[in-house]
């Protein structure tokens, strides 16, 4: 499996992602002030994985001026983590075809 990328691009912005094993209260964060996130070194790598897509989706949240509640980000990263984990055909038709543009 390919490691956790250090940075991604969002809406024309680079997010530095943050690996670190420096916090034990929590999985992630997002750090709106400094567009950032953190996540925990220490998890599995599915956990890493929905924890991503739950701190990328309130930096969404952010970027776009939502108002969307902690459940509601936590049930939609799920439900996409797991929409991903458990078609593999989906997940590799998706990322291949983006791959393409780039």
């Amino acid at each position: 499996m390919s490691p956790c990328p250090d940075k991604i691009r969002m809406l024309g912005f680079i997010i530095p992602i943050i690996l670190t094993e420096e916090r034990d209260d929590v999985w992630g964060e997002w750090d709106g002030g400094a567009g950032t996130i953190t996540l925990n070194a220490k998890a599995s790598e599915d956990l890493l994985q929905v924890t991503f897509l739950h701190e990328a989706i309130h930096a969404i949240e952010s970027f776009l001026g939502l108002n969307i509640n902690h459940k509601d980000v936590y049930c939609i990263s799920q439900i996409l983590w797991v929409m991903f984990k458990e078609n593999p055909a989906l997940t590799e038709w998706f990322f291949q075809n983006l791959r393409k543009e780039h």
